[in-house]
């Protein structure tokens, strides 16, 4: 080799070897420092799966601390309870499924519904909360799109109606019916009222209803408790001054805890308010609820009393709004136990105020809180007699956008909450010019 070429093959060698040493020691910095790469992902897995056992955990507390009805077993046992509305003087519709389909979509109901056969309304419309005036009759080749218990469903079955607490009626299914609710369809049926049953329908106070396909089991022994409203309840000063305390001691501790998760959401992608949207943002909302802090919106608050229990002592329930400039900011609805004895006090039981942080989050219609009636007890039940009730309850569903929508709703009602009952019957009030694609 030639002396002029020996630096070269010199500095090549030099070059790999440093090659291989950076190569070397990048290899040694990929290799996991708590063990070869096998183990840390086994670790990794035995991590995720601790995690998942927590929150499991986690998950199964909470709802240990969720409210337990008494009757729940009894009431499960019976199956479903459908919400029922009148519709004429000897019939109720049954709602059976809510939100089958869009109105106006290109599914198999929207074949039904281009040829219906409207079943003509009745003269004096009924149950306007309902809104079930609009029914059509579908197709009977068509019911193999319903859903499987309209499979198992025939004219002239007989099903259980429950007027009240303390009357219950057989009712006859006729035919399956589709319900426009909104943009949205609802199937159920019309059921006709027994003539040997007509008084008691007639006699009934409200116009809403729940309905069973199977009876439900009575508690042993059975509790003769007097569920009912009480319109002529009224509280005294001293209690009303109670209630209005409590009433906003209580919105405090919500406010607190509402402003405290929107400021923690504040940053995150969709965490503030649209640009162009009428409602506050959240730096608005949190100088709002300062000054409603601070006691500077004006309280309406409305109480109806009920005997829901089998201590057969009042429960009260409130409904209750904060105004600022003529504007609702603030909504919740609280049940209270009113003292029995002169050594007791009243006992605040528990509140929602759901409605408050979908206005902040910006999730509800603008009209929401025009009015008390956000939310209305409709009906009393107790289905298995053990003295404690079931409530049918009407309300505006908090998070639902600009349009305004409502539920009804069966609930079993204890003193630490309402309980929710399946099958909520839920409609959104958009007209069906509204429901089509611009």
């Amino acid at each position: 080799m030639r002396a002029k070429n020996i630096k070269w093959v010199l500095l090549a060698v030099v070059a790999y070897v440093a090659i291989m040493v950076a190569a070397w020691r990048w290899s040694k910095q990929q290799i996991p420092t708590d063990g070869p790469l096998l183990q840390a992902r086994e670790r990794e897995e035995v991590r995720k799966f601790k995690e998942k056992q927590a929150a499991d955990a986690e998950a199964k507390a909470q709802a240990a601390l969720q409210p337990q009805a008494p009757g729940a077993p009894r009431l499960a046992a019976a199956g479903p309870a459908y919400v029922a509305a009148r519709f004429d003087r000897t019939h109720v519709v049954v709602v059976v499924t809510t939100d089958a389909e869009s109105r106006f979509s290109t599914g198999p109901l929207h074949q039904l519904v281009r040829l219906p056969s409207r079943i003509p309304a009745p003269e004096q419309p009924s149950a306007p909360l309902a809104g079930l005036n609009e029914l059509y009759e579908p197709d009977a080749q068509a019911l193999h799109f319903f859903p499987k218990i309209f499979q198992t469903t025939a004219p002239g079955d007989r099903w259980t109606l429950s007027l009240s607490a303390t009357s219950t009626i057989p009712v006859v299914i006729e035919r399956p019916v589709l319900a426009p609710t909104g943009c949205s369809l609802s199937l159920g049926y019309i059921a006709s009222i027994p003539p040997d049953q007509q008084a008691a329908l007639d006699a009934a106070n409200s116009q809403y209803f729940l309905v069973r396909r199977n009876p439900v089991e009575f508690a042993d022994p059975q509790v003769a408790a007097q569920i009912t409203d009480l319109p002529h309840w009224k509280p005294s000063p001293a209690l009303s001054l109670h209630i209005q305390q409590q009433l906003t001691d209580r919105m405090k501790q919500e406010l607190e805890q509402i402003d405290a998760r929107l400021m923690a959401n504040a940053g995150t992608p969709g965490g503030d308010t649209p640009v162009g949207s009428s409602r506050p943002q959240i730096k608005e909302w949190v100088r709002l609820d300062e000054q409603l802090a601070h006691g500077e919106a004006r309280l309406d608050y409305d109480i109806q009393a009920y005997t829901l229990t089998p201590d057969a002592t009042p429960r009260l329930f409130a409904r209750a709004r904060w105004v600022l400039n003529s504007v609702p900011i603030f909504l919740m609805t609280a049940w209270f136990k009113p003292p029995s004895a002169p050594d007791e006090s009243l006992t605040l039981l528990f509140a929602d105020s759901s409605w408050s942080l979908s206005m902040r989050e910006g999730d509800s219609p603008a009209s929401l809180g025009d009015v008390l009636a956000f939310q209305t007890v409709l009906n009393q039940f107790d289905a298995d007699h053990d003295g404690w009730a079931e409530l049918l309850v009407h309300s505006q569903v908090p998070d639902s956008g600009d349009t305004a929508a409502t539920q009804i709703a069966p609930y079993q009602y204890t003193d630490k909450g309402l309980v929710p009952m399946k099958l909520a019957f839920v409609r959104d009030w958009e007209t069906p010019e509204s429901c089509l694609d611009p």
